[in-house]
């Protein structure tokens, strides 16, 4: 009978990158894969199978031990007492609450590393499941990205909702809606801007951004045909440069590439502007 035994996570990474992951696995009766598993469970990166076939001068050095992932304890056991029991602290998540934990740790990666550093491998280490069960809620790395994707987008439609949602006036409506659509994009622009340069994303939300556009831009339509003095295509042309007027503005600051005020500033003033030669070409 093996002997069980508890390590600490640092003890785990020294021994894995002292020896081949096959020698110290069968110190604890455990086969090389199933010790490799529990060093992904545990965010303990370990050496590839090349690592041992080079010589002692040409190996890699050891990274430097990350964190645990969120809720998972600093020490694993293995022996008899641990048989049919997985090492640390999970807690099992709806499946809901495990997408959103995915969406959280997707996140951080991309902002703190940069769209390139994130896989899903490299989720199931974050938040302490097995890259299998990241597949289970997300069919692969475009599908997490698309959803991503949508939630900054019902974010910012949200805000900019909000903020208009007590203003009857026009204009009033109109400064709100640009003030709280820019400062959203400042805010959480930078990850939707990362998120809708992926072709594959931009791709699958075509349809339905332009859906959602459409239907945002129809009662702005309706409002400027209703008196017949300005024809719908006109009314179109007009509604479809001011949003993009806007759009622009919230890339450039989403990206950071001007200050903030400035772009304010200039937006506000062609937008309003936009607005107000429209109501003189329709007489109010």
């Amino acid at each position: 009978m093996v002997r069980a035994m508890e390590l600490t996570r640092e003890q785990l990474f020294q021994q894995i990158w002292a020896e081949p992951i096959g020698t110290v696995a069968g110190r604890y009766g455990m086969t090389g894969n199933g010790l490799a598993k529990v060093c992904d469970r545990l965010n303990i990166p370990r050496p590839a199978r090349s690592h041992w076939t080079r010589n002692p001068q040409a190996r890699e050095a050891a990274p430097a031990l990350p964190p645990p992932p969120v809720g998972l304890s600093e020490t694993v056991a293995f022996g008899s007492r641990q048989t049919r029991q997985s090492p640390g602290v999970r807690t099992r998540l709806d499946a809901a609450s495990r997408r959103a934990q995915i969406v959280t740790a997707a996140r951080r990666i991309i902002l703190d590393e940069g769209l390139s550093a994130l896989t899903m491998r490299r989720l199931g280490q974050l938040v302490g499941i097995s890259e299998t069960q990241v597949h289970n809620c997300f069919g692969g790395r475009t599908d997490l990205l698309v959803a991503m994707a949508r939630q900054e987008i019902a974010r910012q439609e949200a805000a900019r909702v909000r903020s208009v949602a007590r203003n009857a006036d026009r204009h009033t409506m109109v400064v709100l809606s640009t003030i709280g659509y820019l400062h959203e994009a400042a805010r959480h622009g930078p990850l939707l801007l990362m998120l809708l340069r992926v072709p594959e994303v931009k791709e699958a939300l075509r349809d339905e951004r332009r859906k959602a556009a459409s239907s945002a831009r129809a009662p702005i339509i309706d409002w400027l045909t209703e008196t017949g003095t300005m024809d719908a295509a006109t009314a179109r042309a007009s509604t479809t440069a001011l949003a993009a007027v806007s759009l622009k503005a919230g890339g450039i600051v989403a990206a950071r590439r001007a200050p903030f005020a400035m772009v304010e500033q200039l937006c506000l003033s062609i937008t309003m502007a936009g607005v107000a030669s429209d109501e003189e070409l329709v007489g109010r």
